[in-house]
């Protein structure tokens, strides 16, 4: 009986794509929601995206009811919808703060 391994196994590295030139892959955040582009696919579309706006605001309507009937209060807090001139402005803000 042999008492290494029968073959060698080889590792083979994966080169990186050509066109990257040193750059780090960036990792992609949050959920890539597109909208189909066919009308049809578009419309089925646009009612599953309204039905699950309605089944999240009821359950958060239910977890809201069952938390005040056991005396406490559940509220649903959203950030504010800034304006995209605002939205800018912050972003310049956070570079500007980042490197010192």
């Amino acid at each position: 009986m042999p008492q290494k391994p029968l073959k060698v196994s080889k590792t083979i590295k994966k080169a990186p794509a050509a066109n990257r030139h040193g750059k780090v892959p960036k990792m992609k955040k949050g959920s890539f929601d597109l909208k189909p582009k066919k009308p049809s696919l578009a419309a089925k579309y646009n009612d599953e995206k309204d039905l699950t706006k309605m089944i999240n605001q009821k359950n958060e309507s239910n977890a809201a009811g069952k938390a005040q009937q056991s005396g406490g209060q559940l509220c649903v807090v959203k950030a504010p919808v800034l304006a995209p001139a605002d939205q800018k402005q912050k972003a310049k803000q956070a570079k500007t703060a980042a490197p010192s």
